[in-house]
């Protein structure tokens, strides 16, 4: 049940920012990808820190800052890419790439570290 609804929001929510960057407005397309990644990551500040709060929860983090810095930059360009990317392909095909990137993946895996993968991993990557 909770898994269906969360891939049903994520549906939403893709469906939403493709109608963002793919509908005119007032006669242009919408241009400024970074500041949708900044407003969904100010709501996304917002969401966690009332959740924290509400649960009774510390907001220090226990790692320190810097640790985060990598992955944060990493994954505030994903997402701007993201959203331009839906400028020229449709949510559904961009979802269809994402979910094949696990193969490179294990290919490369293969290549460089000599991983073995069996047919549930390969399963899994399909």
């Amino acid at each position: 049940f909770y898994g269906a609804g969360i891939i049903g929001m994520l549906v939403i929510y893709g469906l939403l920012q493709e109608r963002i960057m793919s509908i005119p407005y007032g006669g242009e397309l919408f241009t400024d990808s970074v500041f949708l990644v900044f407003c969904n990551r100010i709501v996304a500040i917002v969401f966690a820190v009332s959740m924290a709060a509400g649960k009774g929860e510390e907001l220090v983090n226990k790692a320190p800052l810097w640790k985060y810095l990598a992955i944060s930059f990493s994954s505030v360009y994903a997402s701007a890419c993201q959203y331009e990317a839906l400028r020229y392909v449709s949510f559904p095909v961009q979802m269809l790439g994402k979910s094949f990137k696990m193969m490179p993946v294990m290919v490369w895996g293969m290549l460089v570290a000599g991983k073995r993968y069996g047919f549930g991993g390969w399963g899994d990557g399909v």
